[in-house]
């Protein structure tokens, strides 16, 4: 029988401002609030044909949780899209996480989304996706989830009950360029294609070959959001607040058709604080089937290790490696890369 005097738990839509002032996401970098960047990306979703919305568990007590429930016009999961995400999630404890994502659920099923897939944080260029459950400790990157083990147990608890219809890991993984390099030594590489770095500021003419062989070769991941000629081309100008920022973008070329690309990402949290950035993500290597076999994904691990040297980067990791990727965890296998973090993203159907 329930006690009487327990006090009343129920879930509300709240403000963003709300939302934000009681997240904390809002203080995973000392002294630099991003509120602005995250509203906007909010913003673009409700101006397109997505639509956003922020849930609070509340008591008597007051706020015990609270998560964003979005819909983002621009995200598939495994080919889907029909799949609402919840992100910026904080909860006390497992009951208040379940009537948080619940509530998203009902949320996703009113817009007409068959599934709920999170925690997919927004920006996903700040704040990652998936809760982390390994890892802790390590140098915070933006791109990369962070939280606390406190912090993930709720959903580890609801996972344990069964609460979820699906489970998918990612993992971080940290370079052995040592045994890269001494591997590299003993075979003859491939060195014959044309390496081009986009000119930021008239980058248009590759980025439609490069958003294509993105979506074709990335699109089946559980979690991934498409990309467009625009969208590139708008995201390359950030790399411009960055010291020779085109080179953390290479694109491989034989002859004129494009065979593959390294994508790095500078740690957006030190960009936007203003200091020198140290810190990168090896956000995407890509290779287009044909050229697959012939080893150039070492050509792109070699050329990584030149521009951290380059850069000056003294911290580098692969970031959001999904467990069914075969050629990249192979690497783990052989030694040249181990795994450092571990983060889990989860799956309601509505």
């Amino acid at each position: 029988m329930e006690n009487v005097n327990s006090p009343a738990i129920y879930v509300q839509h709240i403000s963003f401002d709300e939302f934000w002032a009681r997240s904390r996401f809002k203080s995973i970098i000392p002294g630099l609030d991003l509120g602005a960047q995250v509203r906007q990306a909010f913003g673009e979703m409700e101006q397109g044909s997505g639509f956003a919305s922020f849930l609070a568990c509340k008591s008597d007590e007051g706020i015990l949780g609270s998560l964003a429930v979005f819909k983002d016009p621009w995200y598939r999961s495994a080919k889907r899209d029909n799949v609402a995400c919840f992100g910026l999630a904080t909860a006390r404890d497992g009951n208040t996480l379940s009537k948080l994502i619940l509530a998203a659920r009902d949320a996703a099923e009113k817009a007409g989304c068959k599934a709920l897939r999170g925690p997919v944080n927004v920006p996903r260029i700040f704040f990652g996706y998936g809760i982390q459950v390994s890892g802790f400790g390590l140098p915070i990157v933006a791109g990369t989830s962070v939280n606390t083990s406190e912090e993930a147990y709720p959903f580890e608890e609801l996972d344990a009950d069964g609460f979820f219809d699906r489970v998918d890991k990612y993992y971080n993984l940290s370079q052995d360029f040592s045994k890269t390099r001494a591997y590299i030594d003993t075979i003859t590489l491939d060195r014959s294609f044309r390496v081009v770095n986009p000119n930021l500021d008239n980058c248009r003419d590759i980025t439609e070959r490069v958003a294509d062989m993105m979506n074709r070769l990335l699109g089946y991941r559980p979690d991934y959001q498409l990309t467009s000629a625009e969208r590139l081309a708008g995201a390359a100008k950030a790399y411009k607040l960055v010291p020779r920022g085109e080179r953390l973008l290479a694109f491989y070329f034989d002859g004129d058709e494009l065979a593959g690309g390294v994508i790095m990402q500078p740690d957006w949290f030190q960009v936007f604080a203003g200091v020198r950035v140290r810190s990168i993500v090896g956000e995407i290597y890509m290779l287009e089937k044909k050229y697959q076999g012939r080893k150039l994904m070492l050509n792109f691990a070699e050329y990584s290790e030149k521009v951290l040297k380059e850069l000056g980067a003294t911290h580098y990791e692969h970031a959001s490696i999904w467990e069914d990727s075969g050629g990249a965890l192979s690497t783990v296998k052989a030694g040249y890369n181990a795994i450092i973090k571990e983060f889990r993203t989860y799956e309601l159907v509505a």
